[in-house]
């Protein structure tokens, strides 16, 4: 109904004014989109699309350039050009670094030292690094077309590890097992060495905990740094060193007394053995077979197995002995006297008369004499008098100065802290993971 009325109103209207009513729609209609139109579109369109002058362009302008890293350590016979086009640099640009102000800072570079280039496209050195250390070396910088050389060092930041291995074979595999690096556990060997053998000595679940330092620069790892505090514990004994700066500038390791860990005396002569014979007054000689006293420890080793001097001392005796073989005597005090038999051959430096120092190699391991195999017969003398070199007790290297003992004991103390709360944490948590129940 009501679409039919409309159609009778736009049958009677005029038509004249029908159409000036459309053209006025139609032109307030174009006047809208018209105006929407940015007209200055094209120009915009020229402008991003002409060329770009090469000339024009700036160090700042550059957003990227393709650079590439390498690095080499020196070898043997390498000279700084050759090292350098090893790595790829161009032979005019090496030229050009070789010809800078200060390239003589480049020119003693050591066999084993890093050197690291960054190269671009065109295998022009934009910047080298060569380091004499972990932390320190020489740079040398691209700077507007010329190199700029000189010393460089590092800030290098220190953070503390701690580590809880129980034994189960060897000191060393329950070590590796727990991911301590092989020179923190030589570290471990060598601070307990005084007191362990730890080829002869250690027992399925002996212990040791210990905290050490790791080194970074620019927030990654560059080296094991130092053992600061050990615990190690030993058929239900415990053993605590801790590691003190002295005024000298060395560091040494004190018991929680402040006695030094050190001994006058290493526990053990060859490193790599095992005792095939140990001290006995009435053991039946293997060659005579008759009953005779064994005043030493046989160590049975590899022929050839380096024989190191067990302390600081004067060699006394080196030449062949009879039944003894090959043998040595070093003379440590008014006190104490070592010697060592059926040696393979001496070391060049084992000559009477000559000093010795504690771990220094003085022969090899052989069977020379009466022996039955390659073994080290050896023997500790105190005060003229033969005693078991595996239960004599060792003098201590000296003790703290007394002018230090202070700063001492607040430095262990705080260290016996930290060990104490780190074993606390990590073995709460270890208990914790081994109750909590699988799936």
């Amino acid at each position: 109904m009501l679409i039919k009325q409309v159609i009778t109103i736009f049958k009677n209207y005029p038509k004249r004014h029908f159409f000036i009513i459309l053209f006025g729609s139609i032109l307030l209609i174009s006047i809208g989109v018209l105006g929407n139109i940015d007209f200055s579109s094209k120009e915009k369109l020229s402008e991003l699309t002409k060329a770009l002058d090469i000339n024009a362009l700036n160090q700042e302008d550059v957003l990227y350039e393709a650079i590439s890293t390498k690095d080499s350590v020196i070898k043997r016979n390498d000279s700084l050009y050759s090292i350098l086009k090893r790595l790829g640099a161009d032979s005019a640009n090496i030229i050009h670094l070789i010809n800078s102000k200060n390239s003589k800072l480049l020119s003693k570079i050591e066999i084993g030292d890093k050197i690291q280039l960054k190269l671009n496209d065109n295998n022009i050195i934009i910047k080298l690094l060569y380091f004499d250390d972990f932390k320190s070396g020489v740079k040398a910088e691209l700077i507007n077309g010329e190199y700029s050389i000189s010393k460089f060092e590092s800030d290098i930041e220190k953070v503390k590890v701690f580590k809880h291995v129980v034994i189960e074979d060897s000191m060393y595999m329950s070590g590796l097992r727990e991911e301590i690096p092989d020179s923190v556990l030589m570290d471990i060997v060598y601070i307990n060495g005084w007191d362990i053998d730890f080829t002869h000595d250690i027992r399925p679940g002996d212990s040791y905990t210990f905290i050490y330092e790791e080194v970074l620069i620019n927030g990654e790892k560059v080296l094991n740094g130092d053992v600061l505090i050990s615990e190690f514990n030993n058929q239900e004994k415990k053993y605590v060193a801790i590691r003190f700066d002295l005024d000298n500038g060395n560091s040494e390791y004190f018991s929680t007394e402040g006695e030094n860990v050190k001994k006058a005396f290493l526990r053990s002569p060859v490193k790599l053995s095992y005792i095939s014979s140990k001290y006995n007054l009435r053991r039946k000689h293997p060659v005579l077979h008759t009953i005779r006293s064994h005043n030493g420890v046989d160590y049975a080793a590899n022929r050839g197995s380096p024989v190191r001097a067990t302390g600081d001392g004067t060699v006394s005796f080196a030449q062949y002995n009879g039944g003894c073989g090959n043998e040595i005597k070093i003379k440590h005090s008014e006190d104490y006297t070592t010697r060592y038999c059926h040696l393979d051959k001496f070391n060049s430096r084992s000559k009477v008369g000559r000093k010795v120092k504690q771990g220094q190699t003085i022969g090899y391991v052989g069977s020379t004499g009466l022996a039955t195999g390659p073994h080290l017969h050896y023997e500790f003398h105190v005060n003229g008098k033969h005693t078991d070199p595996l239960r004599v007790k060792f003098p201590n290297a000296d003790p703290i100065n007394p002018s230090l003992k202070f700063k001492y004991l607040e430095i262990a103390n705080n260290l016996i802290d930290e060990l104490k709360n780190y074993k606390t944490i990590t073995l709460k948590d270890f208990e914790v993971k081994k109750e909590a129940p699988s799936g």
